[in-house]
């Protein structure tokens, strides 16, 4: 076979497998065309159906909101109500239970407080009779230490002077009283102040 008859042959080949491969894309481009144009058709009724579901959807949707509202307005008016019925009946029992409570308050504190004042008296009364025989036993503990005292310094005052006088080398008068004060001071018991009565005494 010549060169001439392959390279004929060779050009028909490509020739009709171009043809064949333009006729193909060509089928395929109608097919694909005619694919798009049924899922755009399907695609437009679909949202055309799902457009009129969802506004019925919404309407529904919309009387059913407006329906709960005004169910929830009336069952939250009935509420309210009965609430504050409920509220109106303990506010009133509440101020019953508090007046009567501090109506027996009152009346226990006075009486407490009454017995309180009467305690309070006897005490007193007590305390003040305590008080003044406390006193007066203190006042004739003192007359009595007083007579006491200036009788044991009436007759130390004797004994030194009878015993100056058995002496028989008088000192001399300064050297003497000297002698005499502190015998005296050291032999004088301490006079007793007035005391004041403990706490526990009263």
């Amino acid at each position: 076979m010549s060169l001439s008859e392959d390279i004929t042959r060779l050009t028909k080949t490509l020739r009709e497998s171009h043809d064949n491969r333009v006729a193909s894309v060509s089928a395929q481009r109608a097919a694909t065309g005619k694919q798009l144009a049924d899922l755009q058709a399907a695609h437009r009724e679909t949202a055309a159906t799902q457009r009129k579901e969802l506004q019925l959807f919404a309407s529904t949707l919309r009387q059913n909101v407006a329906t709960m509202i005004h169910n929830l307005d009336a069952e939250r008016a009935r509420l309210t109500a009965d609430q504050r019925q409920r509220l109106d009946t303990f506010k009133r029992n509440l101020q019953q239970d508090v007046a009567s409570f501090l109506n027996t308050q009152a009346t226990a504190r006075r009486a407490n407080h009454a017995h309180q004042r009467q305690s309070l008296d006897t005490f007193l009364s007590g305390l003040q009779n305590r008080t003044s025989s406390f006193l007066a036993d203190i006042h004739a503990a003192r007359v009595a230490l007083q007579a006491d005292q200036t009788s044991a310094q009436q007759a130390w005052q004797q004994f030194t002077a009878e015993q100056q006088e058995i002496r028989a080398g008088k000192p001399s008068p300064s050297a003497d009283a000297e002698t005499s004060d502190e015998f005296n001071a050291k032999a004088r018991p301490r006079r007793a102040g007035k005391r004041r009565p403990k706490a526990s005494e009263e």
